[in-house]
């Protein structure tokens, strides 16, 4: 128990801080941008491609094209399933709403070339579109088995690289055959050790190879049960298969495990990837890496916690680049490969022609395709952590290389969550220092949707400029959900509610600047840097007059202490909803003021909260506990529960403690017993009377006593067969050899009879091969003695006139109660 204290007691230490954010928003109707496509259904939105400043979205039998900057609906395509098709879905047990088109994957071949397949009532279709006059032409339709999803809810990725589409999905009806293909070549079928019940979350194209990102149940993790692990696998572009029955399965397939997890002696995963953004080229630590972010989450039935990890791709190469894991034998650990073991050429290996390459290396890939090391996260541990349900991480989607006035860098990271809100947060530490520390920091909490709406997909787009480079001021985020889409601003960098240079850099955003020259709070211009005040490190400027508002860096003041937050700052919780009617907690003229509806909440105490305009609306609530002190109550609490049980367990053992007396012997041979007639369960509360000698019950062993008059024969083999005593032949009278009775005392003890006679004589009859004539039983009243009653006992014994055959018993005295 003290171990397991011990256990908690370092996780919590080891635990992020639950950081909460500068800002809450809540966004009024004419700021927020929405779509809404068929109102009538649930279309199931899904972001298949983004082409300058067009969205291409999938949903239920239709492409929608929307303008990124307004969500305004282009021209699009429909495409609807034929109804012996729907009907034969019908038949297979599927319901209605799934038996219809939804478009899942769409590549562009070539400018003006697309291919766009969809699930096609569980009968993938695929079609290549060609973008002539102004519309979209069919030039052909075709299988689309391998390359789209039979069930919408199923989750694929596709990438197209080098003009190869590369897909990630499953090839069968009921999902059991799951895949990485690219035509003709395709992963092992019905292998557990290349694929086991994947859920794909994204891919790319990275140098020679094509990377896929999933999660899977761990097949090296059989032995001790069930777990989902993190992979990232890849595969090489020039792959073109091996020879004779290699010839369409991919000869360089390798996967290794994505480690996101809080370090210690006893590191806590977070196993479960959801999303991946990347990878982004920048400097990071002082040199030039590649970076990809992805969230991560525990498992729903564990402990609900949610993280941000990011890994950089030599990392990656490196694990890939090392030793193999195998397991010798069906009960055997899963071991590294030694290297001598490991073929020529390298398995995994990209060559010019895979399909010269020996029977040996295809083999080994065959059974070896999982890498021994997992990939580290970068900087050692995850960004930012969260924990409870309101704060389980679904999407990521990341603004890399941000520069800010002062010359640091910044990747912002927006992460979408399971119900309807989206985390603005940052590394405080700049990304091109040398410094490898985390210090996250939530900017602002979003409320998108409502809060029972999971957001589904997320992206960042830039309006591209004439000249063909990306505008850094038109930034917007696209929030997508199954059945709505959203388009908002990237910062909130407001004048009537961040009113002090201070306040204004103490929100550490990357994208907002103090303006010297204008005295507001402004999105930044990287044009004349030396005319902005900001500091995403510190929160604090030297340049800004004094203020109330403190930095939030730790110190030995406030470490201890948590955020201060005003009554005031946090209105009643409410639903978010494009939908004025559904508000109950606020006025209707309220939502439909052109403000944004932004709240800066004050993290020190004596912090001003300016409160001018419509307050938002969130369900934060103050913490009153931190982790730490959870996890010591808790422990605390089982510690005291235990001595409490202990204790109350002892003293009632106490005080029901049994008699001595009270113990049975088992009935395991022909034992005989006196019942007591009475009331024992009264006899016993009250103070128990010592039982007379007549009154004890007895029962006896049986022992071996020589025959009466009959020697012993000291030359037989064996032990002699043991039996119970018998008269002889000319008894007058039978009775029960275990009376106890003061008229039926043993023939052969005189005076006051002896229950242990019998084991004291053993010396005397192993000594003697005849009795004596005191200890003759009495047969027909010899020797002037009274012959024995001739009576029936009803114990195991029965009637017992047939005893005596020259084996004696042994008696006791024990007081039986029954």
């Amino acid at each position: 128990m003290l171990g397991l204290l011990l256990w908690f007691i370092g996780i919590a230490w080891g635990w992020q801080e639950n950081v909460r954010p500068k800002m809450y928003v809540q966004y009024g109707l004419d700021d927020m941008l929405r779509f809404q496509g068929n109102a009538s259904f649930v279309d199931h939105f899904r972001l298949l491609e983004t082409d300058r400043n067009w969205l291409l979205v999938g949903a239920r039998n239709k492409l929608y094209n929307l303008t990124a900057t307004t969500l305004q609906e282009n021209q699009g395509l429909d495409w609807f399933t034929a109804h012996e098709h729907v009907q034969m879905c019908l038949l297979k047990g599927r319901n209605e709403d799934e038996c219809h088109n939804y478009l899942r994957l769409l590549a562009i071949k070539s400018p003006g070339k697309i291919v766009l397949c969809g699930t096609h009532a569980f009968k993938p279709m695929c079609r290549d579109y060609s973008f002539k006059d102004g519309q979209y032409v069919l030039d052909k339709q075709y299988s689309g088995q391998g390359l789209s999803p039979y069930d919408p809810s199923h989750n694929t990725t596709a990438v197209m690289v080098d003009g190869d589409l590369y897909v990630g999905t499953v090839a069968d009806f009921s999902g059991a055959d799951p895949l990485i293909y690219r035509e003709p070549l395709r992963t092992e079928q019905y292998d557990a050790m290349h694929m086991s019940a994947p859920n794909f979350v994204s891919s790319f194209g990275h140098g020679e190879h094509v990377y896929f990102l999933f999660r899977e149940t761990a097949i090296e993790y059989m032995n001790c049960g069930k777990s989902i692990y993190s992979r990232i696998a890849r595969v090489c572009k020039q792959d073109r298969g091996g020879p004779h029955r290699f010839k369409f399965r991919w000869t360089t397939f390798l996967k290794g495990r994505l480690n996101c997890s809080i370090p210690g002696d006893f590191p806590f995963y977070f196993n479960e990837i959801q999303s991946m953004s990347g990878p982004f080229e920048g400097k990071y630590g002082g040199k030039r890496h590649e970076i990809i972010y992805a969230t991560f989450t525990t498992p729903s039935n564990s402990i609900i916690g949610s993280a941000v990890c990011a890994f950089r791709m030599e990392d990656i190469e490196a694990v890939f680049d090392g030793a193999f894991k195998e397991q010798a034998g069906l009960n055997a650990n899963w071991l590294s490969v030694p290297s001598q073991k490991v073929p020529e050429p390298r398995p995994g290996q990209c060559v010019n022609d895979s399909q010269t390459l020996p029977d040996i290396t295809l083999n080994f890939i065959k059974s070896h395709p999982l890498m021994d090391d997992s990939v580290p996260a970068y900087l050692g541990e995850p960004l930012l952590i969260k924990t409870g349900i309101h704060y389980r991480f679904t999407k990521i989607a990341v603004d890399p290389q941000f520069r800010t006035p002062d010359g640091k860098v910044f990747d912002v990271m927006f992460i979408g969550t399971y119900n309807g809100k989206v985390i603005k947060a940052v590394n405080a530490e700049s990304t091109d220092t040398a410094t490898k520390s985390v210090r996250p920091v939530i900017i602002e909490e979003i409320q998108v949707f409502s809060q029972k709406v999971a957001i589904t997909h997320m992206t960042i787009h830039r309006r591209r400029n004439p000249d063909g480079t990306i505008s850094m001021e038109s930034g917007r985020l696209i929030v997508m959900a199954d059945d709505e889409i959203v388009s908002l601003k990237l910062q909130r960098c407001y004048t009537d509610k961040i009113r002090t240079c201070s306040e204004c850099v103490a929100l550490q955003d990357p994208y907002c600047a103090w303006d010297k020259r204008k005295s507001k709070c402004v999105s930044y211009n990287s044009a004349q840097p030396i005319a902005y005040l900001q500091s995403v490190q510190t929160g604090v400027h030297p340049s800004c007059p004094d203020s109330k508002v403190q930095s939030r860096l730790p110190s030995k003041d406030n470490a201890n202490h948590p955020p201060f937050v005003p009554s005031s700052s946090v209105a009643e919780p409410s639903i978010v909803s494009h939908d004025v009617k559904k508000s109950s907690n606020r006025n209707a003229k309220e939502f439909m003021r052109n403000d944004d509806m932004v709240k800066v909440i004050s993290h020190n105490h004596g912090r001003e909260s300016y409160d001018d305009g419509p307050r938002i609306s969130g369900d934060e609530s103050i913490p009153l506990y931190t982790v730490e002190t959870l996890v010591i109550a808790v422990a605390a609490g089982s510690l005291v529960a235990l001595f409490v049980g202990f204790g109350a367990g002892y003293c009632c053992g106490k005080k029901c403690k049994k008699d001595e007396e009270d113990n049975l012997p088992y009935p395991d041979t022909e034992y005989e017993y006196f019942e007591q007639r009475q009331n024992c369960a009264r006899a016993r509360l009250a103070q128990e009377q010592k039982l007379l000698q007549s009154d004890e019950a007895t029962y006896a062993e049986p022992i071996l006593v020589p025959a009466l008059n009959k020697p012993l024969n000291t030359n037989s083999r064996g032990s002699p067969k043991p039996q119970i005593r018998k008269l002889t032949n000319n008894v007058i009278g039978s009775t029960n050899v275990f009376d106890s009775s003061p008229n039926n005392a043993f023939p052969f003890a005189e005076g006051p009879r002896d229950p242990y006679a019998s084991f004291r004589s053993r010396d005397t009859f192993s000594s003697s091969a005849r009795f004596t004539p005191q200890q003759q039983p009495l047969i027909n009243g010899v020797n002037g003695h009274t012959p024995l009653d001739d009576r029936d006992t009803f114990g195991t014994l029965r009637n017992n006139k047939n005893i005596g055959d020259g084996f004696g018993t042994a008696r006791s005295g024990k007081k039986v109660y029954l």
